[in-house]
């Protein structure tokens, strides 16, 4: 971890699916081929994720919430639109979080998420999907592998790479091994915290973290979960996909 490079490290914690680091997303921003929304992350008291409000730049759009709950029941749910169950589930020296997920009042899947002080993996089992994703910082390079179809015969891999830029210790570039896509991604310190710029051509993203002292914030890249017709599914940097 000393070793790495300023941003490969930052998206080893921002993008990590429990972040230890003493930092907490605040909001982020999407431009996708000229279709723009916006995030904004809403804490509690305790510093933990209470809402996330999404917003469209489309017309006559409405602003969206999602919902968190902690160590709790369903009897904790509203029945209205996403709403996330998270449970605590860590170990000595690893922490770990359960995140049940509804939509409508109805459980659509599960995802454990696990992370260690250069490892964080992902288990998310559907109805009809599992599949498992890995990260893995070593020096200036964070690795991430994907197995689709987890656990079955006909596992399927992908491997991500995001390596440092030699000359400038605040960049680093990441090569997609689907289809060879490659970003570029700059870490900018601010008086707050940071940002993370993720460019990819058309396609843009940028996540404002916060420092906080003794926050543990988290985060998760679940894929699209099998809900209603023309409902939208976000992860908790508040990507979106839609279902069909």
């Amino acid at each position: 971890m000393a070793a790495a490079n300023i941003c490969t490290e930052a998206m080893f914690g921002g993008t990590s699916y429990v972040i230890q680091d003493k930092a907490r997303i605040d909001s982020s921003y999407f431009n996708e081929h000229g279709n723009e929304w916006t995030h904004k992350y809403i804490y509690n008291k305790n510093g933990q994720l209470e809402q996330m409000r999404y917003d469209s730049k489309e017309e006559d759009s409405k602003a969206e919430f999602l919902y968190f709950y902690y160590d709790t029941t369903e009897t904790a749910l509203k029945n209205k639109g996403t709403e996330y169950i998270i449970l605590n589930c860590n170990t000595q020296d690893t922490l770990c979080i359960r995140q049940k997920i509804y939509y409508e009042g109805t459980f659509q899947g599960e995802q454990i998420s696990k992370r260690a002080s250069n490892y964080a993996s992902s288990e998310t089992i559907e109805s009809s999907t599992h599949w498992f994703t890995e990260r893995i910082l070593k020096n200036d390079t964070l690795f991430e592998i994907e197995y689709f179809d987890y656990n079955t015969d006909s596992v399927r891999k992908n491997q991500n790479l995001i390596v440092e830029d030699s000359a400038d210790d605040f960049k680093c570039y990441e090569y997609r091994g689907d289809d060879n896509t490659i970003s570029s991604i700059t870490y900018k310190p601010n008086e707050k915290g940071y940002s993370i710029s993720i460019d990819e051509g058309t396609y843009n993203r940028k996540f404002f973290f916060i420092k906080t002292e003794g926050t543990t914030s988290i985060r998760k890249t679940l894929k699209p979960i099998k809900i209603a017709p023309k409902a939208r599914y976000f992860d908790l940097l508040g990507r979106y996909k839609f279902t069909k």
